[in-house]
């Protein structure tokens, strides 16, 4: 590598570093009350192509935090960010199709943007990717890819990833019925304060054993231990 070629790398990592760091800092000042200078420095950094800022800016507009909730602008700010690849960026804009906010109503845009997110391993978007799924919402019913995309979101921690995925073993749908592996997940689910996952639990243990009510909580614990990885195969 040529010493212009080192040079050009290294001021690319300054520029990002640069960047993140101006977020951060526009998010502090936004936390410190100074809304209008925080709103301001992240619209300087979205309109120079920074995908964090833009982001941050749809978010924003979205919620009405500290601007006048404005959809159609805010999804403007996702769209750039999302034709990027930032993954956030892309669930958000997803959501917005899926509830035809800022945008008429498309599950085909929804399902197309959720599952560029999800393939970046977004926990958010594979969750609703997995919900459409399940739900047939423009796609057919397919248990099986629900399945495979509420593991991955509940390998990374989200309960209500975990409770679907209890549920599936539980029914046996999409995956052989395994009420250990159910019990496993739906506690876990509860431990992180998925309160639905109460009841389903209640019900699950009267149709199983002490002792395989016991081992599933083992099972749990382990889960925990390693977290969240790999834990659908040992029972």
């Amino acid at each position: 590598m040529t010493l212009r070629c080192l040079l050009a790398l290294c001021l690319a990592l300054l520029s990002l570093s640069s960047h993140a760091k101006t977020v951060s800092e526009s998010m502090a000042l936004f936390d410190e009350g100074k809304t209008s200078e925080a709103i301001a420095q992240l619209n300087k950094l979205g309109q120079g192509g920074n995908a964090d800022a833009q982001n941050m800016l749809g978010v924003l507009y979205d919620n009405g935090q500290g601007v006048a909730q404005d959809y159609k602008l805010a999804r403007i700010w996702f769209e750039k960010a999302a034709a990027q690849g930032h993954a956030s960026a892309q669930f958000h804009l997803g959501f917005m199709y899926e509830a035809g906010r800022g945008v008429a109503h498309s599950d085909k845009q929804a399902l197309h943007w959720y599952g560029l997110a999800a393939a970046a391993a977004n926990p958010n978007a594979q969750y609703r990717l997995a919900m459409m799924n399940l739900n047939g919402f423009g796609v057919k019913p397919n248990p099986v890819e629900a399945r495979k995309w509420f593991a991955r979101a509940a390998a990374q921690g989200d309960p209500h990833a975990q409770r679907q995925l209890g549920t599936l073993y539980a029914k046996g749908l999409g995956v052989a019925q395994n009420k250990i592996l159910a019990y496993m997940w739906l506690d876990i689910a509860r431990g992180l304060g998925e309160q639905s996952a109460i009841r389903t639990l209640a019900e699950l243990s009267e149709t199983m054993s002490k002792e395989a009510v016991t081992r599933a909580r083992e099972l749990a614990t382990r889960c925990i231990a390693k977290s969240y990885q790999d834990c659908d195969a040992a029972t």
